[in-house]
């Protein structure tokens, strides 16, 4: 007689639903989009197209855990597209292209202000690849691994993208 094995049945957690998301994840995702953009006035735009991505995939996702670290992807590649929209509208003459003074916290020293002023203004003019993972790694303090990630990129490539937008970054500030 054969003898059939099968595999422990393993509790299965529902993936969480789109308002508990929202709720748990939105500050994150917010902050997150307002350090990318750089501009206040894009973020509710752009938080808002993350959790419409995130309803559509949410039930894809194998684990529950992993929701933040999709959510910052998601967060991630919008920027990116949104930064590229951007700068394509502004080559034909549409919108005004800067960034937001609101980036910098109110306790901030005015040396402060100006100086994430001045960075994010050249981060404006560098490739939007470099300028995301750039702020990802500087601004948001992830480890390259994260960055790599996040950018959908390889760890060498993440490195390179941060690399140049230093030397870019570094070199406006030497001309001063």
């Amino acid at each position: 007689m054969l003898a059939l094995r099968t595999a422990p049945l393993r509790a299965v957690r529902p993936a969480p639903s789109p308002a508990d998301t929202f709720e748990e994840h939105s500050r994150y995702v917010a902050g997150l989009a307002f350090r990318l953009l750089g501009r206040d006035e894009e973020v509710d735009d752009l938080v808002q197209d993350v959790f419409l991505a995130a309803v559509r995939g949410l039930e894809t996702l194998k684990e529950a855990g992993a929701v933040r670290g999709w959510l910052a992807t998601l967060t991630v590649r919008l920027a990116g597209r949104r930064i590229r929209r951007k700068r394509i509208a502004s080559f034909f003459g549409f919108g005004d292209e800067g960034p937001d003074e609101q980036v910098v916290s109110p306790e901030a020293s005015p040396e402060q202000r100006v100086l994430l002023s001045q960075v994010y203004r050249v981060l404006e003019k560098i490739p939007v690849d470099q300028r995301l993972a750039w702020t990802l790694r500087f601004i948001e303090g992830e480890q390259l691994e994260v960055v790599a990630e996040l950018c959908g990129c390889s760890l060498a490539t993440a490195k390179r993208r941060i690399a140049a937008a230093q030397a870019v970054i570094e070199g406006a500030f030497d001309e001063d």
